[in-house]
């Protein structure tokens, strides 16, 4: 009795795997009624359950530094936006590149990450100069990744830069004054 169980269990899920995949002439019409049976049950599963949002775009953050007196600088996370990722593999990758990939994440949503990203960015931009800048401006830059035949028939590997706001942090509010004081008695 064992050995029919190990036959017939293994067999039945080929079957329940496999089935859906055949071309309907393969069997006489079985594939397509074994597909609408396991829908019935939810046993047919896409890709999606595998790869529920797979990348279709390389995306970066921008970051500006904006003055009292109106100036408008970038800071050097806007280099990666500028010129991409380069060939940092995951292993290689500082505090800060994980800072920034988490700072972009959900454009739409309020993000804590982003949030406290940027206040630190306030704070190092305020101890590296004389004056520091009133407000630090992010964007996020997204190329799309080219369909696979037109990157064939020649059209370049990512689409064009798209920008969109993505946070404007005010440098004088009390969380980073609050952050400065403390890297101020800290560095001296």
């Amino acid at each position: 009795m064992a050995t029919v169980w190990n036959t017939l269990l293994p067999l039945a899920l080929v079957v329940l795997i496999v089935g859906p995949a055949l071309p309907n002439a393969a069997l006489g019409g079985v594939p397509s009624t074994l597909a609408q049976w396991q829908k019935k049950i939810s046993v047919v599963q896409t890709w999606n359950m595998y790869a529920p949002d797979p990348t279709r775009a390389h995306t970066y953050i921008a970051v500006y530094a904006e003055f009292e007196d109106g100036r408008r600088e970038a800071l050097p996370e806007a280099a990666q936006a500028q010129h991409g990722w380069g060939s940092t593999w995951a292993w290689q990758k500082t505090r800060v590149d994980i800072w920034r990939y988490y700072a972009v994440l959900n454009p739409d949503k309020p993000n804590n990450n982003r949030l406290w990203y940027l206040r630190s960015l306030c704070v190092r931009e305020a101890l590296a100069r004389e004056q520091p800048p009133r407000k630090i401006v992010a964007e996020r830059v997204r190329r799309r990744f080219t369909p696979p035949d037109r990157v064939r028939a020649g059209k370049p590997g990512l689409g064009p830069a798209e920008r969109k706001p993505l946070a404007t942090i005010d440098c004088k509010t009390w969380p980073v004054r609050e952050m400065l004081a403390d890297a101020q008695a800290r560095h001296g």
